[in-house]
């Protein structure tokens, strides 16, 4: 689309952009890159048209429209133009600059409608405190840098956008369609008066703006009203994605497509095969806690929900599908592109760019062309594009922690749908986190949420039912879990790796069966795969080993070879041995035949029994092995979970698993004192939450205290095995992308071990971080 009227006359004088980062190569004009700011702002407008009677700012998309038009007037400056053509750098803040324009256009709004609009202006790229510190006011020397700054406005380059602003500015909100959304035209001042204001008054008006700035920023710091804190947030958020979008040249934003036709069409399911429970999630608006058995449709579910919040009036502008583990959202963005197209799914995590690029790879791009979308796909996902998400809570909460950047992401929440997908993976503190922000979202930004499990325990459903306003409860009926009862348990005395255990694993394996052996740490899975190495060698089985610390490339071949030898849906099905950790749990479609596994909490073993008779094709119920020993959490659960876990264990030995038991057995392991303790955990971590992050949260500035408290409380660290360097260099050169393959994540509480040991060597800066560790394909990281 190309506007009515245009600029010709400073199309080629007055750039936005130097050749190299414009579009094809060539120099982007002042005028193209507002225009693609306008458009793109009205495509983030177009997703939420009542957003400012929700905020209860009636005029902030006339607010937001006429400052995106000025919000780089600034760039005329004659230092500003010569850097884009190559000369030197140039000291100032454009976005200071274009404030003194302000006042050729003031009269159209009311006072404090203009310290928004400035606010907006200013804001656009650097945080309130760099803008305060680069013009701090303080005496004459700094009214000389303002007076140097107004006089590099020319009178050639004032008269172009002054003849831009009154021919064009008016005539492009009718192009744009947005007189019906209360974006208003104006009256300007005159061509004589505009000179006069930035040639002779220009450092008093920009001096006047930033003081004006600096005023309102302290008095939201102050003022204790949640309304103007997401409302300004709201402001910079979407002048900072329009203008991010239109930088990076990214197209119109696709809009939500959500129906229960698309669904059932493109997970080829007749609507008369419907379970109870996806039939109700399908007729209920508003949030929803859904309770369903593994393997029961769960996510067809939640795709249902959101169809019908589609049907109201407010129609949600997008999903995020919200997963604890990197594995499960590469999953999902699979299983979901079928849905909604692969281009309207975003991943974002911090292994994004690799999962991406791994996946256009098996689609048979070549490198180049698959680095070339991979990291395109990414920065759409970055620049708050695909209409669904997929992400962990922890992407959520940089918003709360004000990461560079918050306002533009929690702007992208409004009105938004949010399916949480494998709660039960979240320890009590970081749950409280997660259901603060929750309660947070679904209070100032009109967010529904989707919560689902096999089960909540009565005390995780009670916080839920707080931090949603008592959510919707669907459950599955009664028929549904009898009917997908696929395990009979056994409770083994001693340890897994005991001679008796080696042999029962041996002689199932002998007797053609494919066996999932879980391990609750990753060097006790090593030493049971070597061990079944050794007694297994005569076999003709293969035998895999698979936990946390392999590196992508590594854990990518092995979970594809273990998906086409145990996937559900795999035509090359045949007898495996997978040796594992808790990393079975998540994401794999897989189905094994048996499985015996160290002793662990309830929800962990029940996930893990979720890998065995997926499909209910064996005749009799599964046989799923749990061994008594060890009972003390070896160092990875609490102790206590464990042995009350064994308890009903021992109680139901022998018996066919009935899924609608557990909320039941849940309710049994965590009475008493581990109730009081997590019920004090949990609310000493949402106070703290709320006091440090939710009350403070304000627009304009974002807290680097808080940013470093985020990254070592929610991100691991990667390190790169000593061993693998020299190919990490050879890759860095060929195909940087894949270089970062070979990267181990580990937590921050081994990283500093491993330094504690000396186990870490020194490296430049931007050098991957090496440890002097062995490192394999077959068994992954040896630590110790």
């Amino acid at each position: 689309m190309n506007p009515s009227r245009w600029p010709e006359w400073m199309e080629d004088t007055l750039w936005a952009k130097s050749a190299a980062k414009g579009e094809s190569g060539e120099p982007e004009s002042l005028a193209r890159h507002t225009w693609l700011v306008l458009s793109r702002l009205t495509d983030f407008i177009r997703l939420r048209p009542a957003l400012p009677t929700q905020l209860d700012i009636p005029r902030l998309w006339h607010i937001l429209y006429w400052a995106a038009f000025l919000h780089d007037f600034g760039k005329a400056a004659q230092g500003f133009q010569s850097r884009l053509r190559g000369g030197p750098r140039w000291e100032h803040r454009h976005e200071v600059l274009s404030l003194v324009f302000i006042e050729w256009l003031a009269e159209g709004f009311q006072p404090d409608e203009r310290n928004w609009l400035a606010a907006a202006i200013v804001s656009h790229h650097r945080d309130a405190t760099e803008i305060r510190d680069r013009y701090p006011l303080v005496d004459e020397f700094h009214d000389e840098i303002l007076t140097e700054l107004v006089a590099e406005m020319d009178k050639e380059s004032l008269n172009a956008l002054w003849q831009w602003l009154t021919e064009c500015s008016n005539a492009w909100i009718d192009d744009l369609a947005l007189s019906d959304l209360g974006v208003k035209p104006l009256t300007f001042v005159d061509r004589a008066q505009a000179l006069e204001i930035v040639q002779k008054n220009g450092m008093e008006r920009l001096k006047f703006w930033l003081k004006s700035y600096r005023k309102f920023v302290q008095q939201l710091e102050r003022i204790d009203d949640m309304s103007w804190t997401i409302g300004t947030i709201a402001l910079r958020g979407h002048i900072i994605n329009a203008d991010h979008s239109a930088s990076a040249h990214a197209p119109a934003l696709p809009k939500l497509k959500c129906t229960k036709r698309q669904i059932l069409d493109s997970r080829n399911i007749q609507e008369e095969s419907l379970f109870f429970h996806q039939r109700e999630s399908g007729k209920t608006t508003g949030s929803v806690l859904l309770v369903a058995p593994t393997g029961s449709g769960k996510t067809e579910a939640a795709l249902l929900w959101a169809a019908k919040q589609m049907e109201t009036d407010n129609k949600p502008p997008r999903i995020f599908y919200t997963l604890p583990y990197q594995a499960s959202m590469n999953a999902m963005k699979v299983r979901l592109a079928e849905t909604f197209e692969d281009r309207n799914v975003g991943l974002q995590h911090g292994r994004g760019l690799l999962a991406l690029y791994r996946l256009l790879l098996e689609r048979e791009n070549t490198p180049a062309s698959a680095a070339r979308e991979a990291r395109w796909a990414r920065n759409l996902a970055q620049l708050n594009y695909p209409p669904v998400r997929i992400f962990s809570p922890y992407q959520m909460l940089k918003g709360m922690y004000r990461l560079k950047g918050y306002e533009a992401l929690l702007t992208d929440y409004h009105n938004g749908l949010f399916i949480f997908d494998e709660i039960h993976a979240y320890e009590t503190k970081r749950l409280a986190l997660i259901l603060k922000s929750m309660q947070f979202l679904r209070r100032h930004f009109n967010a529904q949420f989707f919560v689902m499990s096999a089960t909540f325990p009565s005390l995780i459903r009670g916080w839920l039912n707080d931090a949603l306003d008592q959510p919707t409860l669907i459950q599955a009926d009664i028929q549904l879990f009898n009917k997908l009862k696929r395990h009979r348990l056994f409770l083994l005395e001693g340890e897994l790796t005991a001679e008796s255990g080696m042999q029962r694993i041996v002689r199932d394996v002998e007797i053609g069966k494919s066996v999932l052996v879980v391990c609750n740490r990753v060097d006790r899975a090593q030493a049971v795969y070597d061990e079944l190495q050794e007694r297994l060698s005569g076999m003709a089985v293969e035998i895999e080993l698979l936990h946390g610390r392999f590196n992508m490339r590594d854990r990518s071949f092995k979970e594809q070879l273990i998906r086409d030898a145990t996937g559900s849906k795999s035509g090359n099905r045949r007898r495996l041995v997978l040796v594992s950790t808790q990393a079975v749990e998540v994401s794999l479609d897989i189905d094994i035949d048996t499985i015996y596994t160290d002793p662990a909490p309830l929800e962990a073993l029940v996930q893990r029994f979720g890998r065995i008779n997926r499909r209910g094709k064996q005749a009799d119920f599964a046989p799923v092995h749990v061994f008594s020993e060890p009972s003390d959490g070896q160092k990875i659960y609490d102790e206590r979970l464990v042995t009350r876990t064994l308890a009903i264990l021992k109680r139901e030995n022998g018996r066919p698993i009935d899924e609608s038991k557990i909320g039941d057995w849940l309710d049994e392991i965590y009475a008493g004192e581990i109730a009081l303790q997590w019920q004090e955990e949990f609310s000493a971590e949402a106070q703290n939450f709320e006091a440090s992050c939710l009350i403070p949260l304000r627009a304009f500035d974002s807290n680097p205290e808080l940013e470093e408290l985020f990254y070592k409380a929610f991100d691991s660290v990667e390190v790169l095995p000593e061993t693998l360097y020299e190919e990490y260099q050879k890759l860095r050169e060929d195909e940087p992308i894949l270089a970062g393959e070979l990267l181990v994540p580990i937590r921050w509480g081994q990283y500093h071990r491993l330094a504690n040991a000396g186990m870490l060597r020194a490296q430049a800066k931007g050098e991957p971080r090496l440890v002097k560790a062995e490192y394999t394909s077959l068994r992954g990281l040896e630590l110790g």
